[in-house]
């Protein structure tokens, strides 16, 4: 019987490293696999903007919360991410958004260096209230202010409606009837609309800006393993 019972756990051992040779390995070896499209947290260091910053400038994030598989802590809060800004375009105009790509692919494991493939996913700047989302391949786009949008065709506006008002103030000085002047009426509407127009094209986009603590979200595209 206890013969029967030892081949049984003999034969069920075999199979499990079957099945699992290169699991095996890995707890041999002392080695654990973050898995391709782990989202990480990053809590920003240094603060970064599509203005200011230039390709090349290294940027520093920490892990914000512990990375957990299968139950196993692989990377703690506080572990240092390493980047550089690999694209800084300004906004301008009319209405175009700052862009920004930050290249994250270093993380520093008790003083050496490990790399890592990772994009960037979105960012949450909580001091501004805001959240910037990214394109597909990581770069970080922002749009127009509307309420820049809003103020700048005000202002324009309200300088139309006073080319009007001069437009139709001119052309009742010179009727010689008295008789109402459609032709400076159109003029000044005319004028007014292109006041508007205006005050949209001269508009800039929004800069992407991140102070220090700003929220950072990225996703593996290869695994990383942790010795």
């Amino acid at each position: 019987m206890l013969k029967r019972y030892c081949l049984s756990v003999f034969l069920f051992t075999l199979i499990g490293l079957a099945i699992s040779p290169a699991g095996f390995a890995q707890e041999q070896s002392g080695e654990s696999v973050i898995p391709e499209g782990t989202e990480i947290q990053l809590a920003l260091l240094d603060p970064v903007s599509s203005k200011l910053s230039e390709p090349g400038d290294e940027i520093r994030a920490v892990v914000r919360r512990d990375v957990v598989v299968d139950g196993r802590r692989l990377l703690r809060e506080g572990t240092e991410v390493i980047g550089r800004v690999t694209l800084a375009k300004p906004a301008g105009r009319p209405l175009k958004g700052g862009q920004l790509h930050i290249t994250f692919d270093r993380i520093r494991l008790e003083g050496s260096e490990q790399k890592i493939a990772a994009v960037l996913k979105s960012a949450s700047d909580f001091t501004r209230d805001e959240k910037v989302k990214s394109d597909g391949e990581g770069t970080l786009k922002q749009g127009a202010s509307g309420g820049d949008v809003f103020n700048n065709v005000l202002k324009a506006t309200a300088l139309g409606q006073a080319g009007v008002t001069i437009a139709l103030l001119g052309g009742l000085a010179s009727s010689d009837r008295g008789v109402f002047p459609r032709g400076a009426a159109i003029g000044g509407l005319a004028g007014m609309g292109a006041s508007m127009a205006a005050g949209i094209l001269l508009t800039k986009g929004k800069e992407v800006r991140l102070d220090q603590s700003a929220i950072i979200r990225l996703k593996l595209v290869r695994p990383v393993t942790i010795e």
